[in-house]
């Protein structure tokens, strides 16, 4: 059996970071249309919350100077940092908190 979760954690991005820990990547959709451009670094600003597009958060980086989600997406390796986007945590950005998924298979 396979069990699908969708929650919005609008308004608490730290259960999202608790998430990735203990059950992994996770599908999120996103507002990626600011991102044509994204060459690297932390997507801070910029960024609407008209969800257009699906990706996987795949981890996160809490050390950094800014906290970052690192979420991969379906463009190829030239997008971003080899495939990957950093997106800032704890500021709804791209619409990211507000649909997010998970898988479980159940045996």
């Amino acid at each position: 059996m396979i069990l699908l979760t969708f929650s919005s954690f609008t308004h608490n991005e730290q259960e999202i970071v608790k998430l990735l820990a203990y059950h992994g990547p996770l599908v999120a959709a996103v507002d990626a249309t600011s991102w044509q451009d994204y060459l690297g670094g932390v997507v801070q600003f910029h960024c609407e919350n008209n969800r257009n597009h699906a990706v996987q958060i795949v981890g996160y980086d809490l050390t950094a100077d800014i906290p970052y989600y690192i979420v991969r997406n379906s463009w190829g390796p030239s997008f971003g940092i080899d495939g990957y986007i950093h997106i800032a945590i704890g500021k709804n950005l791209c619409g990211l908190p507000e649909e997010i998924s998970a898988v479980d298979v159940i045996l």
